[in-house]
């Protein structure tokens, strides 16, 4: 983690750009340029982390089978949010930012789905939530189509107040809104 901080990337550069400032050349600079890729964060760990987490849990055995079904549920969406990430670190990594605007890969957005989905599926796992759901004869895709739903709808939301936002704040080249 502390190596992706500017301070002690910029300690561990240090040996190679006082070098390159003794040779004085401007060529020299301009090749020791940090790369574009250090503009965005590339920590794997988080991802890697969560997706043997989420492997794990999809393949434990549980009490019931409900729970086993919910269990596989949730890990398979945070298996999901890894493999998205991922895409994004590639993505990041061939074609990296240049602009000030905020931006990031589409596959973010899936990523965000996986996660918040899994997570709240992860919260209706527990022991009650199941017991309740058997006494009841729920089947296994009951929470798992409700946690979609309650994920979606928050998500699609968002997206149209930002798209709102923009078409609200687009003017043409006259002053005139469109």
């Amino acid at each position: 983690m502390l190596v992706e901080s500017r301070r002690i990337c910029k300690l561990l550069n240090t040996t190679i750009t006082s070098s390159s400032a003794s040779l004085g050349s401007q060529s020299a600079r301009e090749h020791l340029q940090p790369p574009k890729t250090y503009n965005f964060s590339m920590n794997p760990f988080p991802g890697l982390i969560i997706l043997l987490l989420g492997l794990m849990m999809s393949s434990h055995h549980q009490a019931s089978m409900v729970s086993t079904i919910v269990d596989k549920q949730w890990g398979t969406l945070f298996v999901g949010f890894a493999l998205a990430r991922a895409v994004t670190y590639i993505l990041t990594y061939l074609s990296p930012r240049t602009s000030y605007l905020p931006s990031r890969p589409p596959s973010e957005l899936i990523s965000s789905f996986c996660l918040i989905s899994g997570g709240l599926n992860f919260i209706t796992s527990n022991r009650n939530t199941v017991g309740a759901m058997e006494w009841h004869g729920l089947h296994a895709m009951f929470p798992f189509t409700v946690t979609m739903g309650f994920t979606a709808f928050p998500l699609a939301w968002g997206y149209y107040r930002a798209g709102c936002k923009r078409m609200g704040g687009q003017e043409d080249a006259g002053g005139q809104v469109r």
